[in-house]
């Protein structure tokens, strides 16, 4: 069945044929491909790349273009080698990935138990002084330990994708301990007050 909906590309990249796409939802993508990476077990399709999302910016990631791959991209990284300064605030090139939502609990819709959690990030340009918010999200899905699910596998799977519905504004406004990790940079920050993903 795979080779029926994938090709190889001339640069190497499994891609679907035009009309397929791969948008699995935040449950399947934590209890279907997580655990099945986790417990060695084979998966049907190697469409999520064993990458570390933190080496280049968003647009750098491997899989293509973004508007060919459905502007959405999932990576496999194993997070137990990774030393952060701040959990927050994650540097990438000539930007850093920020934390707006933390730890959202993924359910199984069956028994609603714990199967594990999502953080979701956005990826902020940095120049000197100045910081600008991009449209690029980031959703790192962990998977929790059944006995304990305050406890994380190591193990994570990241979406990478391009917000296309947000609002650009042009709104310079103050820094606070939130937004940056150092005061004296000033954001400039593209999307309108209350906007959500």
């Amino acid at each position: 069945m795979e080779d029926l909906i994938t090709y190889v590309d001339d640069d190497g990249s499994v891609r679907f044929l035009p009309g397929y796409k791969f948008d699995p939802t935040d449950e399947v993508l934590v209890d279907f491909y997580m655990k099945r990476r986790v417990f060695a077990q084979p998966l049907p399709f190697h469409i999520i790349l064993d990458f570390d999302v933190f080496q280049t910016e968003p647009w750098g990631l491997p899989g293509g273009d973004e508007n060919i791959f459905n502007e959405r991209k999932c990576f496999f990284y194993n997070t137990m080698g990774r030393n952060l300064e701040n959990i927050d605030i994650r540097v990438v090139g000539r930007g850093q990935w920020r934390v707006m939502e933390k730890s959202k609990d993924i359910p199984i819709p069956q028994n609603n138990q714990v199967i594990g959690k999502r953080n979701t990030l956005n990826f902020w340009e940095v120049q000197g002084a100045y910081a600008r918010r991009t449209k690029w999200v980031m959703h790192e899905f962990r998977l929790a330990l059944i006995a304990n699910p305050s406890k994380m596998i190591n193990l994570a799977i990241y979406r990478i994708l391009k917000n296309k519905d947000a609002k650009k504004v042009n709104n310079a406004r103050g820094c606070n301990e939130e937004n940056s990790n150092a005061s004296s940079i000033e954001v400039i920050d593209f999307y309108a007050e209350g906007d959500s993903f």
